[in-house]
């Protein structure tokens, strides 16, 4: 809490003290507060119940060096329950280094911390403004797996053409390391898990097009695989004996995104295939035997269909329905599937200012934490039909 507060002072003595563009040096940012209310399940965190606040800020900035090269970055502050790290994370800071090209063409990289092109909504997703609700389809972008679909520390190319016409197509590709805490552990298997999970060099590869102003078809391809060693141990505690094991999840991710605007409404649908599974080393001869416990397969089909429709420049409506499906019949039914039935307003009441509510109604808890908790003395999300209601006030500057 403490971070979030010295963020928000530093974003407030922005908006007091404007100074929005300077020569070369532009920033903005955003601050938001939200309230989450759960009926049931365990969403919010294992401490702090089902429901519960959510404060996100963010500041923005761009130091244009020269024509060729220049610096972005976005510092985000969060508070949003046990489930994940509370504090200051650096969302992207990175070197850019735009190549000399004629007009019809954008080529250009970017070495640090980049965001990676998730879908529609993947690289704008922690700024309140840019996302379509408060709670995003856990389908295509689960927010129990966050770190490892937001951003990278590696080297990204992209590379825009356009036509004459108006047409715009675009290519990304990068290779590059998710950043993970503690979180991301506990998330996985259950609050006493401890350690860090690492990534391997991961790449994604990224195609769009725009071929009018309507239509927007998007494919992607992301290959992921972390590990986390010497950070489990199935005995007791008090126990004489160790049984440690090295851990690796091993996933490819397909991605297919369709939207279709026109001025009074948005259609948008999103498909994901991954493909994968997860298995373990143990580490002593009483582990080894024990190490197919951890065999599983992770292969997921999953899709959204959501439509906007845009009452006038303040107001618009949203309905959704979000289904995500593990392909794997030994998984319990609770946790191998997840419906999400969606309706949500967004009242733009002025420029700088936007309130968001939504409700959800929800069959299964496959995209709720804890993925597979090690504790089995605890009942995790028992229930199947559960709801959630959301309010998000938000500023930007």
């Amino acid at each position: 809490m403490k971070n979030f507060i010295l963020l928000l002072l530093t974003s407030l003595s922005v908006v007091i003290f404007p100074a929005q563009a300077k020569g070369n040096i532009s920033w903005g940012g955003f601050v938001s507060a939200s309230y989450i209310d759960v009926n049931a399940n365990n969403y919010y965190g294992y401490n702090s119940g089902d429901s519960g606040p959510l404060f996100e800020a963010g500041l923005r900035g761009f130091w244009y060096i020269n024509p060729d090269w220049s610096v972005s970055g976005l510092v985000i502050a969060q508070e949003s329950g046990d489930w994940f790290e509370s504090g200051l994370d650096v969302d992207y800071l990175s070197l850019n280094y735009k190549v000399p090209t004629n007009e019809d063409w954008e080529v250009g990289f970017k070495f640090g911390r980049f965001k990676i092109s998730n879908g529609i909504y993947g690289e704008t997703r922690d700024v309140p403004f840019t996302r379509p609700s408060i709670v995003l389809p856990l389908s295509v972008y689960p927010h129990i797996l966050k770190e490892q679909s937001l951003r990278a520390d590696g080297v990204r190319l992209d590379v825009d053409y356009f036509t004459l016409s108006g047409q715009q197509y675009t290519f990304a590709a990068s290779i590059g390391k998710e950043a993970f805490d503690e979180s991301f552990s506990r998330r996985f298997f259950g609050q006493d898990q401890g350690g860090t999970f690492e990534s391997e060099w991961n790449s994604s590869i990224h195609f769009s097009a725009r071929p009018n102003a309507n239509w927007y078809l998007g494919l992607e391809y992301r290959r992921l695989k972390m590990h986390l060693k010497d950070s489990i141990d199935l005995a007791p505690p008090a126990s004489p004996v160790r049984l440690p094991f090295d851990f690796t999840i091993d996933t490819d991710q397909y991605i297919a995104s369709l939207q279709y605007s026109q001025q009074r409404y948005e259609l948008t649908g999103e498909f994901t295939m991954r493909r994968g599974g997860t298995y373990a080393e143990g580490k002593n001869d009483a582990a080894k035997p024990l190490a197919p416990i951890f065999d599983g397969s992770i292969d997921m089909n999953a899709y959204y269909l959501q439509g906007i429709f845009i009452i006038n420049q303040q107001w618009n409506l949203l309905a959704r329905y979000d289904n995500s499906h593990f392909i794997d019949d030994d998984i319990e039914t609770n946790l191998r599937d997840l419906d999400d039935f969606t309706i949500g307003a967004t009242w733009n009441f002025h420029r700088n200012f936007q309130l968001k509510l939504e409700h959800h109604w929800f069959t299964g808890t496959s995209m709720i934490p804890p993925v597979r908790d090690l504790n089995p003395t605890r009942a995790n999300n028992p229930e199947r039909y559960w709801r959630l209601f959301a309010m998000q006030l938000s500023y930007r500057f």
